[in-house]
């Protein structure tokens, strides 16, 4: 049964981002458009497996245990991460392509107007779909099944392939290996506060925090 449930908690991940990647050179790749499909396809995928496997339950994943001190650790975390990714983006303002950037966000629809509301969603609506996708839903599962490090490998492997697939028409090839680099570092940082609070809430305080550095930082180029 274990092994049954690996193949489907991997099939259907990997589907899901597929199918994201995919709308990522179609007419449709636009911030809304992009953002409902992630949306559905990332809440509706944990729930057609637990259905599927009968393997736990979707509100498991969000479950705090009492006197856990993980996520206290988590808002510290958080704020350190947030001066570091702001110091990082000073370091390496003169190698990013300004111009490069602005078009890539304007090719998917966001722009200087609606700058605000789609950096809003992003921090918090987007991070919190991440999180309980790739470390609630891959990340957990997998580990609780026994598949420990087969979970610290694939949920940060398809966190940062996710992510580079999105936003590699913005930076030039050297940033993306960088940053490729950097997300497979950061989804397994992601999955040990996971797997220590056994819950969602401490990654996302971390990746919300690093999140909004990112929007800050998008915010001068604009």
């Amino acid at each position: 049964m274990k092994n049954k449930n690996l193949w489907i908690v991997t099939t259907l991940s990997l589907l899901a981002c597929i199918a994201h990647g995919v709308m990522l050179f179609t007419p449709f790749n636009d911030y809304t458009y992009t953002s409902a499909a992630k949306l559905m396809l990332f809440v509706a995928t944990p729930i057609i497996y637990f259905a599927l496997s009968k393997d736990g339950k979707f509100k498991d994943m969000f479950r705090v245990e009492k006197g856990t001190k993980a996520i206290k650790y988590s808002l510290l975390f958080g704020l350190a991460t947030f001066v570091v990714v702001l110091l990082l983006f000073i370091i390496i303002r003169p190698w990013l392509d300004g111009e490069m950037i602005i078009n890539a966000m304007s090719n998917v629809g966001i722009t200087r107007e609606n700058y605000i509301f789609a950096a809003m969603y992003y921090i918090v609506v987007n991070v919190a779909l991440e999180e309980l996708f790739f470390r609630g839903f891959i990340f957990l599962t997998l580990y609780k099944m026994g598949y420990r490090a087969y979970a610290h490998v694939f949920s940060a492997l398809l966190f940062a392939i996710y992510h580079v697939a999105i936003m590699q028409h913005g930076v030039d090839t050297g940033i993306l290996l960088l940053a490729t680099g950097g997300l497979v570092a950061v989804g397994f940082l992601f999955n040990e506060i996971t797997r220590r609070c056994n819950n969602v809430f401490g990654s996302y305080i971390v990746h919300f925090s690093a999140s909004l550095a990112i929007v800050i930082a998008g915010f001068y180029f604009l």
